[in-house]
Formats: structure tokens, C-alpha cells, sequence
């Protein structure tokens, strides 16, 4: 059987410290096949919110799709840096 692999980012659980709300967004990457699963998380960036602007902390020096990562933490927004 030919590998199935899915490489899929997702909004991790959303914290908040004083007035800040923060959302970590992760890298989901699975490849599963007849007798083999692997599956492994890796931090990708941490979206902060303040009161008067939001902004993206990328944890990694890959680049970034920043419309892909604003869509997943406000899908119905449109957003400007």
C-alpha cells in the first residue's frame, strides 16, 4: 500500500494572560500505510490578540503562510497588519 501522508496546521487551545489572548497554531503531520502510523505535532506560530492590535510570532524560521494562519484563527475577519 502506497503511504497516505497529510501534513494539516490547526488552532491549539487558546490561552489568555491579562489583557492578551493568545492561539498557538500547530503543524499536524500523519503518514499511515497497512502496518506503520506516525504522527507528529510541531509548533508552527503563536497568534497574540491585544486589545489594540493583533500580530504573528512565527516559532520557526520557515516561512510562513500568514493568510492561512489568519484564516484559521478568524475565519469570518479580514485583517490587516
Amino acid at each position: 500500500m502506497k503511504p497516505k501522508i497529510k501534513d494539516e496546521k490547526k488552532v491549539g487551545k487558546i490561552f489568555e494572560i491579562g489583557e492578551r489572548k493568545f492561539y498557538p497554531i500547530v503543524q499536524i503531520s500523519t503518514i499511515k500505510t497497512d502496518s506503520y502510523f506516525s504522527e507528529s505535532i510541531t509548533p508552527v506560530a503563536l497568534v497574540v490578540c491585544e486589545p489594540i492590535k493583533k500580530y504573528i510570532l512565527p516559532l520557526s524560521e520557515d516561512e510562513l503562510d500568514k493568510e492561512e494562519i489568519i484564516n484559521l484563527v478568524f475565519p469570518d475577519e479580514t485583517w490587516e497588519e
